[in-house]
């Protein structure tokens, strides 16, 4: 997603198991067992909901109801840590296991300028400080808190510093963030979460620095009729990514979720959510961007509104 100023709102394991524990820690009533191997036919039991809800529209919704994440935006160089204890906080209490996304900006006063030294920055320790301090906080979150770096890094558009064509760079400035977290955060476990394109193979920082993999779906049924001619399915949507990042045999969430449209159209999107982890088999979670797009999205689509009530989430999805 685009910036969202300084902290908004939604390990050390290397294999399935790993995130099967941390589900079932976010949610005690169901049993996970997630299990290497090609494709298997999987339950709709194993697929937890998440969501990125800043103005805490889900806040009645408890374990016992399914929601297993909070989701968390940090920009790591104006990082407040008070801020995320009390999402933290306000996490536990709903027996919520963390998602905390960690946006590598540059220190520029724009956030922006100096993307071309940024990776060379981080390997030089010049951001050591930072990932220390975000890391350490880190790392006083139980339940394994999933720690996504850099996120959508082959959407070469400007947007973010991170995201450029020195796909080399990145590669080595991801290793270097995760080589020195796990130090500090050794429960965490390390999202790589590209936006899903061809080139995200070149991006790909290898199966030992990548615990899960995170790709964000929207359904927006005004750019489905601009780009692709017609209202795209949920499912149509997620193959296009899902088949481009299975060949690394790891679990895979979908980190940032939206719909928004007419509310035939948004029944539909959120009517197939409830059979997704058969769909899918390593589908592992659906994290909702229950907010309104911050930044204009391209060709004059404007900014989307992705808000759901609970009620609507849960009378359509069946997830809860």
């Amino acid at each position: 997603m685009p910036r969202i100023i300084p902290i908004l709102f939604f390990v050390v394991l290397l294999a399935f198991g790993g995130f099967s524990t941390l589900l079932a820690q976010a949610q005690t009533q169901v049993s996970y067992s997630v299990v290497a191997k090609p494709e298997k036919k999987s339950s709709n039991a194993n697929l937890s909901l998440g969501v990125y809800d800043p103005d805490k529209r889900f806040k009645k919704v408890k374990r016992r109801k399914k929601m297993a994440f909070e989701h968390v935006f940090i920009a790591w160089h104006s990082f407040d840590r008070v801020e995320l204890q009390e999402r933290v906080s306000y996490a536990a209490k709903r027996g919520r296991a963390m998602m905390v996304t960690v946006e590598p900006w540059t220190k520029a006063p724009n956030w922006t300028d100096g993307g071309d030294e940024l990776f060379s920055d981080i390997l030089k320790g010049e951001y050591d400080e930072e990932i220390t301090t975000v890391c350490t906080e880190i790392s006083l979150i139980k339940n394994k808190p999933m720690v996504r770096w850099g996120h959508e890094m082959e959407e070469v558009t400007g947007r973010y510093p991170w995201a450029r064509d020195d796909n080399k760079g990145y590669i080595a400035a991801f290793r270097y963030f995760v080589k020195n977290c796990r130090v500090i955060a050794r429960k965490a476990q390390f999202v790589w979460s590209p936006i899903g394109h061809e080139p995200l193979p070149k991006y790909y920082p290898g199966k030992k620095f990548v615990d899960v993999i995170g790709i964000p779906i929207w359904g927006y049924q005004k750019a489905d009729r601009m780009w692709y001619g017609h209202d795209r399915s949920f499912k149509e949507a997620v193959r296009e990514k899902y088949e481009r990042v299975t060949r690394y045999k790891k679990p895979v969430v979908i980190a940032e979720l939206g719909v928004s449209g007419s509310r035939k159209y948004e029944k539909k999107w959120l009517s197939s959510f409830q059979d997704a982890g058969d769909a899918f088999p390593r589908l592992k979670a659906m994290v909702y961007f229950n907010m309104r797009e911050p930044s204009e999205w391209p060709d004059g689509l404007g900014k989307p509104d992705w808000r759901v009530s609970p009620k609507m989430m849960r009378r359509y999805s069946n997830l809860f």
